[in-house]
């Protein structure tokens, strides 16, 4: 974020972890992908997408909305007939967060 690493998970296990103890404390969230470039070099491609993320996490009684405009890159590998994220560098481009009116 802002140029800053805040964040560095390996393994599957970690991620999975990770994203559930996040997942944990948001009530709900919408996101919205698009605008999707990717160059396929036999079994690897590299590829840039973007995504809107809007999040509703409690905070102190009140709903707090945070939305995220993410930029991923990523590397993909062709394994077992399907394609899969070998690795994923987000960075989010603009964060703001506001409590809604409850």
């Amino acid at each position: 974020m802002n140029g800053a690493l805040v964040a560095n998970t390996d393994g599957k296990d970690n991620l999975e972890k990770e994203f559930t103890e996040h997942a944990s404390v948001v009530k709900t969230y919408f996101t919205q992908n698009g605008q999707d470039t990717v160059k396929i070099d036999n079994n690897t491609a590299t590829g840039i997408s973007f995504t809107q993320i809007k999040m509703i996490r409690e905070s102190e009684k009140k709903d707090v909305l945070s939305d995220y405009s993410v930029r991923y890159d990523d590397n993909y590998v062709f394994e077992d007939g399907k394609w899969f994220i070998k690795e994923r560098v987000a960075h989010f481009l603009i964060i703001e967060a506001r409590t809604l009116g409850n």
